[in-house]
């Protein structure tokens, strides 16, 4: 069984939770195999490492776990809709900056990873509607502020 390193930790993952995005990320176009790994201890956040990538990890948590009214869809002319069957929704997460200050973390809304889990193949992509932050306050965060 394969591992990756997160945080000086060797952790085991099983090829079907790699997630596969053809274009890379925003930036990180080197990016294109993420592993979703799931720890208890940091619920209801994720840990997406990169497969090819040694120790390169961020957090993501399934959007709507934290904004229940967060719907975004992808702008018509995104090339990321061939990644979708036509009946499929995708499964929308949002890159997490857990700031040293807790009450200082957001999650980015704007450029949300919509992720199928059909296929495990996913996207990262600009939403055109300006509502959406970057540095969303993470809801609990926000409460406590």
């Amino acid at each position: 069984m394969p591992t990756l390193r997160i945080q000086g930790n060797e952790i085991p993952y099983d090829e079907k939770d790699i997630i596969t995005f053809p274009e890379g990320l925003i930036g990180l176009p080197n990016l294109s195999r993420m592993v979703a790994v799931k720890q208890s201890t940091i619920e209801p956040f994720i840990w997406f490492a990169a497969a090819n990538e040694e120790d390169v990890a961020f957090v993501v948590a399934e959007a709507q776990s934290l904004y229940p009214n967060y719907q975004p869809t992808l702008p018509d002319d995104s090339s990321a809709k061939a990644l979708f069957a036509e009946d499929e929704t995708p499964v929308v997460f949002a890159i997490v900056l857990i700031d040293a200050d807790w009450q200082k973390s957001t999650a980015n809304l704007r450029a949300p990873l919509f992720v199928s889990a059909k296929t495990m193949r996913g996207a990262q992509v600009v939403l055109n509607d300006n509502s959406f932050a970057v540095g969303e306050p993470l809801p609990l965060a926000a409460a406590a502020a």
